[in-house]
């Protein structure tokens, strides 16, 4: 079942600002040969670094957001949607006639696999589709102390019409299954009015970098390095992110 419903895409990357473009792009050049990006959604990343001259395949389970994604693909040059190549499916099971310099997995979506069993099926499966010496890279959030919560946010931002969307959001944590759920609804207000709303839920797991590296050991990988930014700040433990570069073993 799809998590992005229809119509929410539409201002999923108004409140999904991050800073990750240029560690991507140097990853994939650093990689080089083809990039595959996971959880591909409207392809802001791709884009970039199609347009940095890498060609770029991009895997979404979404069919709403590989919508948003071909239109925006659509307004780059020839060049650069030449490049690009999307498709339906998911980490766990994806199937491509292709193998990849670099895979990445970026906005912390590896935890939109909620079955650890399913986590390492996906991670075998991202391993097939590597290169020999290529590089499977991918970010993560990190719980300072997981415990039971629940609570509200809410998010305002500005469009260029004079019309403003808010999103509004609902969490809970569940610590004994490592599990937060999370329910968000998009208001399009207009002139002091609803004009459209959209509803959005999903499930996320909660990881331990400790777990994630056993993890990897297991199903074949090497770290090779660790960072708890997106600007090469070396991981410390207790940071709130951390940020995988890893291998096929030898």
């Amino acid at each position: 079942m799809e998590s992005y419903k229809e119509g929410a895409e539409r201002f999923y990357d108004l409140f999904g600002e991050k800073d990750d473009v240029e560690f991507y792009v140097g990853q994939a050049r650093r990689c080089g040969g083809k990039a595959l990006e996971l959880g591909v959604g409207t392809a802001r990343l791709a884009i970039r670094l199609a347009r940095a001259g890498v060609e770029t395949w991009g895997v979404d389970t979404s069919r709403h957001m590989l919508k948003a994604a071909e239109k925006n693909i659509a307004e780059e040059d020839p060049e650069t949607r030449a490049r690009l190549h999307m498709a339906l499916g998911n980490a766990v099971d994806f199937k491509l006639p292709e193998s990849f310099g670099m895979i990445y997995f970026p906005s912390c979506s590896f935890d939109h696999i909620l079955d650890p069993a399913d986590q390492r099926t996906a991670l075998h499966n991202i391993k097939k589709h590597l290169a020999p010496d290529g590089r499977y890279v991918f970010d993560l959030y990190l719980a300072k102390e997981l415990k039971a919560d629940r609570g509200w946010f809410v998010q305002r931002k500005s469009l260029e019409d004079g019309s403003k969307v808010i999103r509004s959001g609902y969490h809970v944590t569940r610590p004994e299954k490592r599990l937060m759920s999370l329910d968000m609804w998009y208001d399009h207000v207009v002139d002091g009015r609803v004009a459209e709303r959209y509803y959005e839920g999903s499930d996320v797991y909660v990881h331990d970098a400790e777990e994630v590296r056993k993890m990897l050991d297991e199903t074949g990988y090497e770290v090779v390095e660790e960072y708890g930014d997106h600007h090469g700040k070396p991981y410390e433990e207790g940071d709130g992110m951390i940020v995988f570069v890893a291998r096929p073993k030898k």
